[in-house]
């Protein structure tokens, strides 16, 4: 299958106020001369970043202002972002996490993680593959998951079960859509030093330079050369390469117990 080229395309991207999502905006505009279509809830951030863009690169940028745990939030976003352009990429990006006792997860919370996390990215690619595939022009998508999805994570328990579903479900999709000519990327990247770490409150456990610990630019780094290659999975950086591989040979038990004395929260 060709590269996919996203120079003087539309490429949209949820999530995009801050962190990883933020990063791949800016390279896709930066690096590959994209035109982007940002979405998240923070109307300010999503306005300074497409005048960023428009300015410092030369490309097209819109937002779409959304809170995609709400279904209705979701439909616009496809309705706002396929109105008189045709895009021929999207990176499904946004999500939001909970750390701390699974039972202590309150339910409009849980809803609110799994409506995002799952529900959006399910019902964005039903609306988005059809559309990528309609023109001939090969498109791609890219779902990001999570190295949380590879392995069981306490205290990270609903939140890993999310991610475990997207990379699934991505992997599945690929097969699906691949008579289209439309690629489907799974990314799924181990920590990240972003808001995402600091308002779960995990930065009490991971910091910025630890080992494994990756920087949003180097990671959007990452996701884009596997979203251009067309790759279906992609795990970035050689530590969380070596837990995708010891998901694969050692027992999840094994792995989960290990896993709690990493995350399980202090007194």
């Amino acid at each position: 299958m060709t590269t996919l080229e996203l120079r003087g395309r539309w490429t949209l991207v949820t999530g995009a106020s801050s962190g990883l999502g933020l990063e791949m905006a800016r390279a896709i505009a930066r690096d590959h001369g994209g035109h982007v279509l940002v979405v998240a809830r923070r109307r300010d951030r999503l306005e300074a970043l497409c005048e960023e863009l428009r300015t410092r690169h030369g490309v097209q940028a819109e937002c779409v202002v959304a809170d995609l745990s709400r279904p209705e939030d979701v439909e616009r976003v496809f309705t706002e972002a396929t109105r008189e352009r045709q895009l021929h990429g999207a990176v499904l990006n946004a999500g939001v996490t909970y750390w701390g006792d699974a039972v202590k997860l309150a339910p409009g919370a849980f809803q609110t993680l799994l409506d995002t996390n799952v529900t959006s990215v399910v019902r964005l690619s039903a609306l988005l593959a059809p559309h990528l595939a309609a023109h001939g022009t090969r498109g791609g998508l890219m779902l990001v998951s999570s190295v949380a999805g590879l392995i069981p994570v306490p205290y990270q328990a609903a939140y890993s079960g999310t991610k475990a579903f997207v990379l699934s479900y991505g992997q599945a999709l690929a097969q699906e859509l691949r008579p289209t000519g439309v690629s489907v990327t799974v990314f799924a990247p181990g920590g990240i030093a972003t808001e995402l770490l600091e308002h779960s409150g995990l930065s009490q456990r991971f910091k910025a330079g630890d080992l494994g610990m990756m920087t949003a630019p180097e990671c959007a780094t990452h996701a884009l050369r596997a979203f251009t290659r067309r790759r279906t999975l992609s795990v970035p950086g050689w530590l969380n390469q070596a837990l995708a591989l010891a998901a694969r040979l050692l027992p999840r038990g094994v792995l989960a117990q290990h896993t709690a004395t990493l995350y399980r929260p202090g007194p």
